[in-house]
């Protein structure tokens, strides 16, 4: 059957977002340790509580729940650690871009009449800013993630401006339950029959051969994997290990995961997302 929708990864996928984690997450404390002088290995395991406490590796409310910062500074914690926000904000301007190719293969799977979703286990307020910012809202006409994490009692949200400032001139963004992750193939199935059509007609491209790969094996739809995103063996991953909101089991999955035992994908990406265009017919 011929294909007509793509369902796609986003990070690592669309963007190499562990780079973009690293760069800013490291500028920021940098910045933190320069200020108040913690020891990076207590600040490191402080954030990975706090990550762990709210399940995700970009939390907003970071700087304002460290101990070792409201040790040091109280409620001002934040004012003092401006240079800090400031520092991660300049770097992800910086920083922040789709991979080569993504844009171009975007328009030209549209222009073909291809039916384009994303699907990520990103929360909401994080993956929004980089939708807007990365002139994806339009370029894909679903977004699927989960929302954004609770927030502490009496505090209402993160955001600084109107809501209408966050929200998506094109793109239709749906939640996902909230605590359901990859690899997920009955929610994979949720979502194409939301979008209105047959696991036949789908092609689901992503770069973790456990979560993207397996999951849409699992769900009888064709896999591509973006060969060109997985990042695991990168040097930096080593820090996103020491910080992240993933427990020691889901880690060691995730290095396990790198050649998993009769587990290949049906197709490879392996040097750009542009690679995806044959399997729609598209020269």
């Amino acid at each position: 059957m011929k294909k007509r929708v793509l369902i796609t990864d986003v990070d690592n996928t669309l963007l190499d977002w562990q780079e973009l984690w690293y760069q800013t997450f490291s500028a920021m404390t940098d910045k933190v340790i320069e200020i108040s002088g913690v020891d990076s290995e207590v600040l490191y395991a402080e954030c990975s509580q706090i990550h762990q406490k709210y399940g995700t590796s970009e939390c907003s409310r970071l700087l304002a729940e460290l101990p070792c910062l409201n040790h040091l500074y109280g409620d001002d914690a934040v004012t003092v650690m401006q240079p800090a926000i400031d520092e991660f904000r300049k770097v992800r301007r910086q920083v922040l871009c789709l991979y080569p190719t993504v844009e171009n293969t975007l328009k030209r799977l549209r222009a073909a009449g291809i039916l384009i979703a994303a699907y990520t286990e990103s929360q909401a307020f994080y993956t929004n800013y980089r939708f807007r910012k990365l002139g994806l809202d339009g370029l894909v006409d679903y977004l699927y993630s989960p929302p954004d994490h609770a927030m502490p009692d009496g505090i209402e949200s993160a955001r600084f401006y109107a809501p209408e400032t966050y929200k998506f001139q094109h793109t239709v963004h749906q939640f996902t339950p909230e605590g359901e992750l990859k690899p997920n193939p009955d929610l994979l199935i949720d979502i194409i029959n939301d979008l209105g059509a047959s696991k036949d007609e789908v092609v689901y491209v992503g770069d973790n051969i456990l979560k993207d790969v397996y999951m849409a094996q699992q769900a009888g739809v064709t896999d591509a994997q973006a060969l060109y995103g997985v990042s695991q063996h990168k040097p930096e991953y080593e820090l996103l290990r020491k910080v992240t909101h993933w427990t020691p089991e889901m880690v060691e999955r995730e290095r396990s995961a790198l050649k998993p035992d009769g587990l290949k994908p049906t197709h490879i990406l392996k040097d750009s997302f542009s690679e995806v265009l044959p399997l729609f017919g598209v020269d």
